[in-house]
This record gives C-alpha cells, structure tokens and sequence, in this order.
C-alpha cells in the first residue's frame, strides 16, 4: 500500500469472525483507508476506492469516501467492516464512525441488499461453480454465505444491533456440518432452511425501526476526517 495512505481501521472478517472457521480456515482482514487529500482534489492523480493492506490481495481496504456510500447502500460486505467487534487497529476517525454507526443505515437497503447479496450465493450454487482457484470445493461455502447474511439481517432488523458471530444453537450446528464438506443430502435442508430465513427477514422488517442515513452529517464527517489527516 501507498506510504502516503492512512489506514484508519482493519477489522477481521469471514469464517473466523463469525465462529464458523476450523484449523484451516484463513485470517481474513479489510480495513477502511484515507487517502491524502491533495492527491484527491488533484486533476493530475487518480486515486483508487480499494487497496491491500499488507501487500496481501486477499485482504482489502476501502477509501473511506467510497466506503460511507456503500454504507448507505446497506452492502453486506461494507456492514461486516463497519460491525466487526475483531478490530486489529482503530482510530479516532473509525470510532467517531462506530459511535454514529446509526447515520450511516438505511434499514430497507440492509435488507434488499442483503437479499440481493443471498441470491447472489444461490445463484453460484445453481451454476455449479464449485471449484475456487485452490482447487478448493466452494457450494459449503456459498450455502453458508447465503444463512450468515440472511440470519445477520434478520437479528438486525430484529435486535437493532447487527451481530458478528452465529449464536449457538441448530443454525451454527448445520453450518458447521456444511463446513466440513458438502453433500448432495443437504438440498432439500438447505432450501428449507433458505425459505425460514428469508421469512424471518420478512417478519422482523415488518416492526424494525426504519432508520435513514443522515447524508448532511455524512458529509461533514468526511470533510473532517480528510481535513484532520492532511
């Protein structure tokens, strides 16, 4: 990464944040970045929204401008940095973030975002697209993206607090077993298990507090962070 850039967060994600890794589960890491302001106001340079931290491509940083919108966007993968509760390294730009996370959220984009990011999974599953660049097999894997995010949305619209790891209890129990290989045996669980989630996501955002992002404050928050990392 650019010397120049600042990370102001890394945060562990995936299998191990969300208590469903086993020994050979990877470390998975993104993080939120800021770059200089004079190279972003500048004709001259283009400035990029995603990095690596570390020099490791599996890992990646959102420029924090870019990162604030897809917030509000109600993205899965943006709401996993901004709730990880495995944090690596902070700031006092990142804690302003988390102590206003409220302003961010736009509780009907969570969801549809959500559902759209679960079809996206499914999708993967129905096109047998099973074999990663590892030669590793990745249905488990999409199954159990596909519960995680639905399961996490429905806790959020519920709770008004978005958790990071499973709870015990059947669901972790069955995403375990998915971990430890697929089968064939596990469609019709899966699709019943699918069809619960997507019902339950439904249910709770029917009573969820409907929260709206505060694009003012956003962008003055962006302004001051910019401003005091020059």
């Amino acid at each position: 990464m650019n010397r120049e850039i600042k990370i102001i967060t890394k945060v562990l994600v995936g299998s191990r944040l969300h208590g469903l890794h086993n020994d050979q589960s990877d470390y998975d890491y993104r993080g939120i970045h800021i770059t200089p302001l004079k190279d972003v106001l500048s004709p001259f340079k283009t400035t990029s929204n995603t990095s690596w931290i570390e020099g490791d491509v599996d890992n990646t940083s959102y420029e924090l401008a870019d990162f604030c919108k897809q917030a509000t966007h109600g993205n899965a993968t943006i709401l996993e940095v901004f709730f990880s509760n495995k944090i690596e390294a902070t700031s006092p730009t990142a804690r302003v973030m988390r102590t206003n996370w409220t302003k961010f959220i736009d509780t009907d984009k969570v969801v549809m975002a959500s559902r759209g990011y679960a079809s996206n999974q499914l999708n993967k599953m129905q096109l047998f697209d099973d074999i990663g660049v590892k030669d590793q097999r990745r249905t488990s894997k999409f199954a159990i993206a596909y519960c995680r995010v639905l399961w996490q949305c429905s806790e959020f619209l519920k709770t008004g607090e978005f958790p990071c790891q499973i709870a015990d209890g059947d669901l972790k129990v069955f995403l375990k077993k998915l971990k430890s290989g697929w089968k064939d045996e596990y469609i019709p669980e899966c699709t019943e298990l699918f069809a619960e989630l997507q019902a339950d996501v439904t249910k709770n955002w029917k009573t969820a507090t409907k929260l709206k992002p505060d694009i003012e404050w956003i962008e003055e928050f962006i302004y001051e962070a910019y401003s005091s990392n020059l």
